[in-house]
């Protein structure tokens, strides 16, 4: 459905009050309030709790009458009460409304089924977002959720979108501590009212974000959701999309955990070659290529790639990688062959992959590596790169002068629209050390050959 109010007031409102606040150190009605004092939300904050009198040095009120106007609702309450509470932030003219509270249409009872369809009505006038929602991440500005966020990074380019609750706040454990550049994080859950084509038109008009991850199990207007997706794309950058439900088990799964109809798999690929959005089969792919955009978010201008590896082997596996996925080996120019021919003695300088060993014995490995690199990566015919690493468990290897003056060359031909990714294999902790290292400084990493 289209929201009834403008979402400013659900990811920037001006006042929150939390219906169902807790004294009761790690309950979400706790750490909500938690979380905005820690943040220093920059509105009025309105803890509702008739048991208690101050939390987290904030005055607690007995109800939501009993505070002056109020932009959002974050409802923590038991099921049975959510209703008339909803019922009653509208009557205070709250715009907004997080519902928490999971034990709905998901259960599959008569009892949690008729109470999201009061919820479905009363959603014409208030946005909801929930039931069984995370609620929102949007720093520096605000958080609904009740999972811990230090550590996130702020002002990113990429939003990421999931029906469900808990999984959203794996995601964001993963994000706050794998250095992604987030603009929102939003958690939809059982979709009453604010649904995916609400969040992706708002995300449009944001003005930071250029790529979005979703997670879906069943859309909830199929044409409007077309609409929006394709506008995003056109304008505004890449949708990576995971779907949930594509098995018989798995769209019983998601019925029972978001009370989603899962999307036929047949409608969803004609949904996908309809919008242009990317389709990924599996969480790793979604994390990678999310990584991927938030380091990268540009349209990478052709599919021609230069191939620089120390190994033989690994040249010819980063080949058939490619013609998988239709990228194609570029051909190296004349002049570029002759900038190769400086450090690589003992190989046909157009050949691509290139292959750098035993040059690296002679010219060393900073040399030979950035002289290829520089010399793909200026050549007109080459419109990206793609650099296999060794990852050292020697702790004095990953950030040292060669990794420094790679990541040197990559981030300044990035700005050029020339991307490189660099697939980094070896020892176990080298390979992680090694990548942390180039991601945290702006690089795209992969472990070989995803």
């Amino acid at each position: 459905m289209t929201a009834p109010y403008p979402l400013k007031t659900l990811f920037k409102p001006k006042s929150v009050a939390i219906l169902g606040a807790s004294r009761t150190k790690g309950r979400p009605g706790n750490n909500v309030v938690k979380n905005l004092v820690e943040m220093n939300f920059n509105g009025e904050i309105y803890p509702i709790n008739p048991h208690t009198d101050e939390l987290y040095g904030l005055k607690v009120y007995p109800n939501i009458f009993s505070v002056d106007d109020i932009e959002c609702g974050i409802i923590v309450l038991p099921t049975k009460i959510v209703v008339s509470a909803v019922k009653d932030c509208i009557k205070k003219g709250i715009k907004s409304v997080i519902i928490i509270t999971e034990g709905f249409a998901e259960t599959g009872t008569d009892k949690g089924v008729n109470y999201q369809r009061e919820l479905k009505n009363l959603s014409k006038k208030i946005n909801i977002l929930g039931t069984g929602t995370l609620g929102v991440i949007n720093l520096p500005d605000f958080s609904s959720t009740y999972v811990e966020i230090e550590g996130l990074k702020q002002n990113g380019n990429v939003a990421f979108i999931s029906q469900s609750g808990i999984f959203t706040g794996g995601m964001v454990h993963y994000f706050r501590t794998h250095d992604f550049n987030m603009s929102k994080i939003i958690s939809l859950g059982n979709k009453i009212g604010v649904d995916d084509a609400d969040i992706i038109d708002y995300l449009y008009d944001d003005g930071y974000t250029n790529v979005i991850c979703l997670y879906i199990e069943g859309i909830t207007d199929g044409n409007r959701f077309i609409k929006s997706a394709r506008k995003f794309i056109k304008n505004r950058g890449p949708i990576i999309v995971l779907k949930g439900g594509k098995s018989p088990e798995g769209k019983k799964a998601a019925l029972s955990h978001t009370s989603s109809i899962a999307i036929d798999n047949e409608i969803f690929n004609s949904v996908i070659k309809q919008t242009g959005m990317i389709a990924v089969e599996n969480l790793n792919d979604f994390i990678s290529l999310s990584k991927a955009f938030s380091l990268y978010p540009n349209e990478i201008r052709g599919n021609r790639i230069a191939i620089i590896t120390y190994s033989g082997a690994l040249g010819v596996l980063t080949s058939d990688q490619c013609s998988k996925f239709g990228l194609k080996l570029a051909s190296l120019s004349e002049k570029t062959a002759e900038k190769i021919k400086e450090v690589i003695y003992n190989r046909n300088p157009y050949n691509n992959p290139i292959d750098t060993y035993p040059a690296t014995l002679k010219s060393g490995n900073e040399r030979t590596f950035i002289t290829c690199l520089k010399a793909v990566l200026e050549d007109p015919g080459v419109d990206s790169c793609i650099l296999t690493a060794w990852g050292s468990d020697k702790p004095d290897k990953a950030e040292n002068s060669y990794s420094n003056h790679l990541k040197d060359v990559i981030i300044e031909y990035h700005k050029k629209n020339k991307p490189t990714i660099v697939a980094v294999i070896g020892e176990k902790y080298g390979i992680e050390r090694q990548r942390a290292f180039l991601e945290k400084n702006g690089v795209i990493t992969t472990i070989f050959a995803d």
